[in-house]
């Protein structure tokens, strides 16, 4: 391999291993966000005009504020239940998509503790993403979670 080769190839791995690595800093700031109950903050890692479905969900939730309001929701019951929710994230594959998105795909494993229990499994899910680059980062402009213990999204 000649040096400029073998050079152009070394800077497309080292790019492609940080992209990667700011992708999975981005899914745990995200993780993080909604196990801690920052609304704001995890509302922010979505587009303005994202589209969320869940073959749990009667019909797809759309828009950032949607999302907000969903997860302020969720996040008062919870509490309401004293339960603590900690999502993770493995197994993530990466796509480039034609238009220079990713699309990313991997294993949600939700568990759960109640006050002063065990934590347990909660859901088993994937998670399908379409997210964009926006301002050195990442939001996510499309989401899929599929639910192990529910039939497939039509």
């Amino acid at each position: 391999m000649s040096t400029a080769l073998h050079t152009t190839a070394t800077a497309t791995a080292t790019a492609t291993a940080a992209r990667r690595q700011s992708l999975l800093d981005f899914y745990a700031r995200q993780m993080h966000a909604a196990d801690g109950d920052d609304v704001d903050t995890y509302a922010g890692t979505f587009t303005e005009d994202t589209v969320f479905r869940s073959n749990a969900l009667p019909g797809p939730v759309q828009g950032r504020e949607k999302i907000r309001e969903a997860t302020r929701r969720q996040g008062d019951a919870r509490r309401a239940a004293g339960v603590v929710r900690r999502h993770l994230l493995t197994s993530l594959a990466v796509t480039e998509l034609a238009d220079g998105a990713l699309a990313t795909r991997g294993y949600v494993l939700l568990v759960e503790t109640a006050r002063e229990g065990a934590p347990q499994a909660y859901l088993s899910t994937v998670m399908e993403d379409e997210v964009v680059a926006v301002d050195g980062g990442w939001l996510v402009r499309r989401r899929d979670v599929l639910r192990d213990d529910l039939p497939p999204l039509a």
